[in-house]
């Protein structure tokens, strides 16, 4: 049996097509960020957490996080520049 902790912060498309090359079976359980400062990139979904039981692998995904426009502004230095944030 592989060790499910790799994937973790594997982007959901790379996880299923290793799961699928190795005829494992899984299923995929979405969760969604409730904050007011980042909005999600529906792009972007990655693992977050990768769990075994009944004899299937399970995988709770996330879509990558993006500050907000409030949130760009208050981070912004003096020279107007700002420097992106990654989740």
């Amino acid at each position: 049996m592989m060790d499910i902790r790799i994937f973790i912060g594997m982007p959901l498309r790379y996880a299923k097509s290793v799961l699928e090359e190795q005829a494992i079976p899984f299923t995929v359980e979405e969760t969604k960020s409730r904050s007011h400062f980042f909005k999600c990139n529906e792009q972007a979904i990655y693992v977050i957490r990768a769990t075994y039981a009944n004899e299937q692998i399970h995988l709770l995904v996330n879509y990558s996080l993006e500050a907000s426009e409030d949130v760009r502004n208050i981070l912004r230095d003096r020279n107007g520049d700002y420097e992106e944030l990654i989740f």
